[in-house]
């Protein structure tokens, strides 16, 4: 009977049954959506700093996400970055075997540590055999820098001049050190030299930020950056693409930008970050272990690659050594990696130049410089 009357209606009542019914099916579309947008998380865009997950630094996080998730990815980023922290550290003990272990006991026996502490040290060694330049068994001479920096900082705080080693304490702390000192095994370390020490410092942050966007890509989260003192790690592809300032040195602002479609990794090593005066001079805390002195060739060199863990050690090395040098070693990797060189204005042949500054790079194209 229903279909009987349907089709007899006459068409304007007919038209009229019909737009009444795709009305009621437009709302019911409408009520669905509306109820299944209001039950999702309401995704915005999130940042945070943390001041106390390690590494003496600021670690900023942010990205795109509900705010559930964001919850999640900082507890991730604590969590990680506190481990690393614990591992690395060679001045303090934890409830894990770490760097201070080794140094402490390593002579005495081997060393039982985490697989992620081996992971870093045998990247340390490749970097190493590309040129002793990058050494992170130098411990004893970082120590001995490291001990007249935080005096002389305190003293230039007080308006004195600060002191640097004896050239006898350098020289004796030059003979201790190198790959041949120390065994290292699938799980464990030994020094056999019982004056060698180790210090990851040039390796330890980027090697736990880049765990750090590992995990967190796991976790679901493809957007966003990372930013650890200056070790700057992108979490996904960014749609109009993404433009890194790198640092004017001796100031906060942006020296020149650079461009990337690509979800890399940028470290940048300055002579601007944790430095001292002494005899009228600035001594930074990167030490070219050839010579036993800080380096002075630059003021910063930036790396950038998808591997945040060798940019890390691969600025530290490119910071105490020549471009040419430099070149070599990038030639020889099978990495696409691009570097970026800040040095004092000169009549050396740069890629642009600026009032104060030379600038060189290995992709002139990918960088602007701002006025």
């Amino acid at each position: 009977m229903i279909f009987k009357f349907s089709y007899n209606l006459p068409m304007k009542k007919s038209i009229k049954y019909w737009l009444v019914l795709s009305i009621c099916f437009l709302v019911l579309i409408c009520s669905l959506v509306f109820y299944i947008n209001n039950d999702k998380p309401k995704v915005t865009s999130q940042s945070i700093t943390l001041t106390d997950a390690g590494f003496d630094t600021a670690i900023t996080l942010s990205c795109t996400s509900s705010d559930s998730d964001f919850d999640k990815y900082v507890d991730i980023v604590k969590s990680e970055y506190t481990y690393y922290n614990s591992l690395f550290d060679q001045y303090n003990a934890y409830d894990i075997n770490n760097v201070y272990t080794i140094n402490n006991e390593g002579y005495e026996h081997p060393v039982k540590v985490d697989k992620e502490l081996i992971e870093c040290i045998e990247i340390a060694q490749e970097v190493y055999q590309l040129s002793p330049e990058f050494d992170i068994t130098s411990g004893d001479l970082l120590s001995i820098w490291h001990e007249y920096r935080m005096e002389g900082m305190e003293l230039n705080d007080q308006g004195k001049d600060g002191s640097i080693p004896s050239e006898t304490e350098l020289q004796e702390a030059l003979k201790h050190k190198g790959f041949d000192k120390i065994k290292v095994t699938k799980d464990s370390v030994q020094l056999l030299d019982p004056d060698v020490s180790l210090d990851l410092g040039g390796i330890a942050k980027g090697f736990a930020t880049q765990k750090v966007k590992e995990k967190l890509n796991e976790q679901g989260l493809t957007n966003g950056f990372i930013n650890a003192g200056g070790n700057v790690v992108l979490l996904g592809e960014k749609e109009d693409g993404w433009r890194i300032g790198i640092q004017k040195p001796d100031t906060n602002e942006s020296l020149l930008t650079y461009y990337t479609e690509k979800p890399i990794s940028i470290v940048t090593s300055g002579d601007y970050q944790r430095y001292y005066q002494a005899n009228n001079q600035r001594y930074s805390h990167i030490i070219d272990p050839s010579t036993g002195y800080p380096a002075t060739r630059y003021h910063s060199v930036s790396v950038i690659m998808d591997d945040s863990r060798y940019a890390d050690a691969l600025s530290t090395l490119f910071f105490c050594i020549e471009k040419d040098e430099a070149i070599d070693i990038i030639n020889e990797l099978n990495m696409d990696i691009d570097v970026i060189w800040i040095e004092d204005k000169s009549d050396k042949e740069c890629d642009y130049q600026t009032d104060e500054y030379n600038i060189s790079c290995t992709d002139p194209d990918s960088i602007t410089i701002k006025d």
